[in-house]
């Protein structure tokens, strides 16, 4: 008796569908492609480079006002002193100096700008009084800074 052996039958080699991996990275591709943001292309800065000609349109410059307010309460404007009352709040030679430089500096369409020294002896009514002063003819700009020594 012969027997027989047989063989197994063959495997088949395994194999990879190409296919679906080629659809799936073209979808990735597009993905990415539309929700990206493209970066802008560089665009003028509008940096104005100074320049050797002067331009009418620049307009002048008015200096600062210094005012002071000392340990006695007298106003100086300048190095000159306005009010040295201190019971009068109203402090009317300040605001008739300051009143002019606020007219000067519109006139040159120019901001006023002030700066403001107290002692730190000084009373703070007075200082107060010298803001009401300035904020009764329109000026806003103003620089507070402490009273140094010479």
């Amino acid at each position: 008796m012969s027997r027989r052996r047989r063989k197994p039958p063959e495997e088949a080699e395994p194999g990879l569908d190409m296919s679906s991996l080629i659809d799936v990275s073209f979808l990735l591709l597009i993905y990415f492609l539309v929700t990206s943001t493209l970066d802008p292309k560089e665009a003028d800065l509008g940096m104005k480079l100074p320049t050797t000609e002067a331009k009418a349109s620049n307009p002048v410059e008015i200096d600062q006002m210094t005012i002071e307010v000392n340990a006695e309460g007298h106003i100086l404007v300048e190095d000159v002193v306005l009010d040295t009352d201190t019971k009068d709040r109203s402090v009317p030679l300040l605001s008739a100096k300051i009143g002019e430089y606020a007219q000067a500096a519109k006139m040159m369409n120019s901001k006023p700008l002030v700066v403001v020294k107290a002692d730190d002896a000084a009373k703070g009514q007075r200082f107060v009084d010298v803001l009401n002063a300035l904020a009764g003819v329109g000026i806003e700009n103003v620089t507070l800074t402490g009273f140094t020594e010479k």
